[in-house]
């Protein structure tokens, strides 16, 4: 008797260990992030944050936020034409990744603005970024700091 109660808690504990893994890791793998770079900042200054998101699930996704230990804040931003040919930025809010598709976040569009850097970010240096998406969860991006592209 004691020896079957015992079989019975040990397939239940490795069950419950297992489960949440195993949905974590699916979930993840439905959603990537690719081409992630981050622009140079000085110290108490901003930068900006650009990849791409790539939504391999059958159902929409909904970027809900973003976090990092390098900067105080981060906000996913949008940048839009003002009337008189200037360049501006507002919070973006929400952004749904729809089913099988990309949404690229770039110099001049939407991006992740990481307001107040706690250290220099000189070209070459690697950060960590957290997304937080709707199903998925939280995912962590890796991205080098990079010069800005140029643009045609």
């Amino acid at each position: 008797m004691k020896r079957r109660l015992l079989i019975i808690i040990v397939i239940i504990f490795t069950f419950n260990l297992a489960t949440p893994t195993q949905q974590q890791k699916s979930n993840n793998s439905d959603i990537q992030i690719q081409k992630a770079w981050a622009r140079p900042a000085a110290k108490y200054t901003n930068s900006a944050f650009y990849f791409v998101l790539e939504n391999n699930s059958s159902k929409t996704d909904t970027l809900l936020g973003a976090e990092t230990k390098i900067s105080e804040e981060a906000e996913i931003h949008e940048s839009y034409k003002k009337d008189d040919d200037r360049m501006g930025m507002r919070p973006a809010g929400k952004i749904a990744i729809k089913p099988k598709s990309k949404f690229e976040f770039k110099p001049g569009g939407f991006h992740v603005m990481l307001l107040g850097v706690e250290k220099d970010l000189h070209i070459g240096d690697k950060i960590e970024v957290v997304l937080r998406l709707k199903y998925a969860g939280k995912i962590k991006a890796q991205a080098e700091v990079r010069d800005i592209p140029m643009t045609k």
